[in-house]
């Protein structure tokens, strides 16, 4: 293993994604996002919840304009927590609330942009001014709320985040040394989907006993996670590749979740049981919540669910004809779908090799936390 005096691995990711067309983001827009990366992760850094707490986090956002949409996604990208219960009476499902503080009618339009929220407001709970809230039963983590004036709920930890605030950081950060993003954790994220075998053989049964990827947690922490950085960004496999693009991205998104599940599992604890760690013994939550973010990553991105159309036809295929189906719809740059977009419940049916590289992922988090930041 390497100290922690090892450099940082300083790349520019964002500038590589690209609109459902083809074409180019704005420079400003892209600049925002990594602005709002980086203030939503400072925010946000004492912000945690135990595996059972009772309180969710409330994120106010005063204002609606470019930078505060910006700001608003990367809340929703970032804020996932291990107390989400998808299954829960309404108010029992802790999600994250992030309300938005707004005048405007056209709001959801503006919501729905592809530099901002794209798919989410379509598939989250969504309660707009005084108009009844929609999809209340929603498998998504995030709730969104657009109002003219806001109020604290009960049991949430609240964030505000003034418009003065947010624009403040904005015009002290300087572009040059902004837009750049330590890319160490995701490269070792990505290497979790090399393993290969030692995941694909594992039975679907019991796939949250810890046990059972031992094997593959050695392979990870003797070879994959000792080797040398490479580059997350390989600009000949990048240009013109959106599904590669957008893989990266989640796996930046992913790992800087990894800080709160460390903080998580810290207020967790383990009680009289003394033989597991709480990764161990709380992959189960932990996965849950991983499939959670994932699902409000890949909205963002663009994708969507399957209609009722693409889903029968799904169904009615078999073997490598329904791989390469979804793999398809999957690779449609102009109106991607992703199977794996539903309740992680439904997920155990539809794609249960994922819950196993779920499970693994949130098993190697302290490990890639040790090599990282040492």
């Amino acid at each position: 293993m390497r100290n922690k005096r090892e450099m940082k691995q300083l790349e520019s990711p964002f500038e590589y994604l690209r609109r459902k067309d083809g074409g180019a983001f704005e420079a400003e827009t892209v600049v925002n996002w990594y602005k709002a990366r980086a203030y939503v992760l400072d925010k946000l850094k004492d912000v945690a919840f135990g595996v059972g707490s009772g309180q969710h986090l409330h994120v106010v956002l005063d204002g609606d304009s470019p930078r505060m949409l910006s700001v608003a996604r990367q809340v929703a990208l970032s804020a996932h927590f291990v107390n989400f219960d998808e299954d829960a009476e309404l108010e029992a499902k802790h999600r994250t609330v992030i309300t938005i503080v707004s005048k405007r009618d056209d709001i959801v339009e503006e919501l729905e942009k592809e530099e901002f929220l794209s798919n989410l407001p379509k598939c989250c709970m969504l309660k707009v001014y005084d108009a009844e809230a929609l999809r209340c039963d929603s498998f998504v983590d995030i709730e969104l709320r657009v109002v003219h004036a806001w109020e604290p709920d009960a049991d949430s930890v609240c964030v505000v985040m003034p418009e003065a605030e947010v624009n403040a950081f904005f015009d002290s950060s300087a572009s040059a040394e902004a837009c750049k993003i330590d890319t160490r954790m995701a490269v070792l994220v990505g290497r979790i989907y090399n393993l290969g075998t030692l995941i694909d053989s594992l039975p679907y049964e019991d796939v949250h006993n810890p046990h059972r990827y031992a094997l593959a947690l050695d392979s990870f922490q003797y070879d994959l996670l000792r080797r040398r950085f490479s580059p997350l960004v390989v600009d000949s496999s990048w240009k013109g590749n959106l599904t590669k693009v957008k893989g990266g991205l989640s796996n930046i998104f992913c790992s800087d979740c990894f800080a709160t599940r460390a903080r998580e599992m810290a207020l967790s604890g383990m009680g009289d049981n003394r033989r597991e760690t709480p990764w161990e013994r709380y992959d189960e939550a932990l996965s849950k919540s991983e499939h959670a973010r994932w699902v409000v990553d890949k909205l963002i991105m663009g994708y969507r669910p399957l209609n009722e159309a693409e889903r029968f036809q799904e169904e009615s295929l078999f073997g490598n004809n329904r791989n390469q189906y979804r793999k398809r719809l999957k690779n449609n740059a102009s109106d991607p779908v992703h199977i794996d977009l539903c309740s992680y419940r439904d997920l155990r049916r539809i794609d249960p090799d994922s819950l196993k590289y779920d499970s693994f992922l949130m098993l190697s988090i302290s490990g890639i936390l040790k090599r990282v930041l040492g």
